[in-house]
């Protein structure tokens, strides 16, 4: 039976008050990179005789922020094909949409390699050339491999989101439930390739800032930021699309509440995964290993690295315990903004301790104008591509049963 919709509540057009909102952003981002280059946030180099502009680290912690949420928003089609559930399916085409911006994303990866000489010690022959391990990891830390992973890396993940998304609004039209069994295999392949593909660039993108440390735990540490992050953005946009009169009923206090019951759990699943790679390495006191806390607990680090904690677990799981803030979205969308200015503080804390030994506030501050930024630019292209086609599937053959969800 054909499911019928309001064609108001899903033909979106972006009004011109929020499309400048996001080119100020964008200006915002592009006015931070531009003061950390001549002279705000310079605090002394961590590596005798290097040189490291903190623009570049700031232009990092943006990259690498939204990468995240965009490779999130696949993850998030792929994880509601690949059960079958239905409670997704109203929210969807907003994840689906994230999967196209991946092509932009991989530009702004590309322009990190112009940064790469101020960022990796690696890329410096002189300091490679003087250290065994950094002799024995040139086979996978040089630019050519870089490179060769950004576009190779880029081109899937660009594949993976086109298809997702091309499925789905072909479905659309013709109503032929091949479309979500074809989603359906596509998702498998995907969510393997995902959790490679990620940790992959979690080390070579932030790891790799410090060379000499390891952690086996660290792609899925940076998973569980990025996903719980990305499900914050879920929650904004849905909160701006009814706010703007659009979605209606079709995403309904019972659809925000599996959201924010999903983000309650991954901010579990955060601690849980910061915890224990903190404890191995605290338990094993390896200097190889204990060295990476170690910088964060000193020059002025250890006030964030005490803070991060408190602020990306306890303030949110103490705010999501409570079963009426999960079903609120005026509620919810507050929580969801406070992960989203967390994950760019605990972003900051990964990549600035690297190559500077004290804590800038300066630096602290061009890092999160440039998230601003990368937000304004990625809210800019999804919220075109809203444009292009109805904000929810209403081919999916489980729409119906997504219309009716109770908890």
């Amino acid at each position: 039976m054909e499911v019928k919709v309001e064609q108001n509540l899903i033909n979106f057009k972006l009004d011109s008050k929020t499309r400048n909102a996001l080119v100020g952003m964008i200006l915002v981002g592009l006015a931070s990179i531009g003061l950390a280059a001549f002279g705000l946030g310079h605090p002394e180099l961590r590596h005798e005789g290097g040189h490291s502009n903190p623009a570049w680290s700031a232009y990092l912690v943006g990259v690498f922020f939204i990468l995240g949420i965009t490779l999130a928003g696949i993850f998030f089609t792929s994880l509601a094909h690949i059960t079958g559930a239905h409670w997704p399916v109203t929210l969807r085409r907003i994840s689906e949409t994230y999967g196209l911006f991946v092509p932009v994303a991989v530009v702004l990866l590309l322009v990190l390699i112009l940064g790469a000489h101020d960022l990796y010690e690696w890329t410096h022959a002189e300091a490679v050339e003087a250290d065994k391990l950094l002799k024995h990891k040139k086979p996978l830390l040089n630019i050519g491999f870089f490179s060769a992973m950004v576009v190779v890396l880029g081109a899937a993940w660009s594949a993976f989101g086109y298809l997702f998304y091309k499925k789905s609004v072909t479905q659309d039209g013709d109503k032929d439930v091949k479309h979500t069994q074809f989603n359906a295999k596509l998702a498998g392949g995907y969510i393997i390739f995902f959790a490679l593909s990620f940790s992959l660039v979690s080390i070579m993108l932030v790891m790799s800032l410090t060379p000499h440390w390891f952690s086996t735990m660290f792609g899925v540490y940076c998973f569980a930021g990025a996903y719980q992050t990305g499900l914050s953005s879920f929650i904004i946009m849905a909160y701006y699309l009814k706010k703007k009169g659009f979605l209606g009923n079709l995403v309904n206090e019972n659809h925000i509440h599996d959201l924010g019951k999903f983000l309650l759990g991954f901010t579990v699943f955060w601690a849980y995964v910061g915890f224990s790679q903190f404890m191995l390495i605290w338990y094993a006191s390896i200097p190889e290993e204990t060295f990476f806390y170690e910088q964060r607990l000193t020059g002025g680090w250890e006030y964030l690295t005490l803070a991060l904690p408190a602020i990306k677990f306890a303030v949110p799981f103490l705010l999501l315990l409570n079963r009426p803030n999960k079903r609120d979205i005026d509620f919810l969308v507050k929580v969801a903004l406070w992960v989203v200015f967390t994950q760019a503080t605990e972003i900051f804390w990964l990549v600035y301790p690297a190559n500077f030994v004290d804590f800038s506030f300066g630096g602290y501050l061009v890092s999160l104008g440039s998230v601003v930024g990368v937000i304004g630019l990625f809210g800019l292209v999804v919220l075109k591509r809203l444009e292009k086609a109805p904000l929810i599937p209403v081919g999916d053959p489980r729409l119906e049963d997504a219309l009716h969800h109770h908890q």
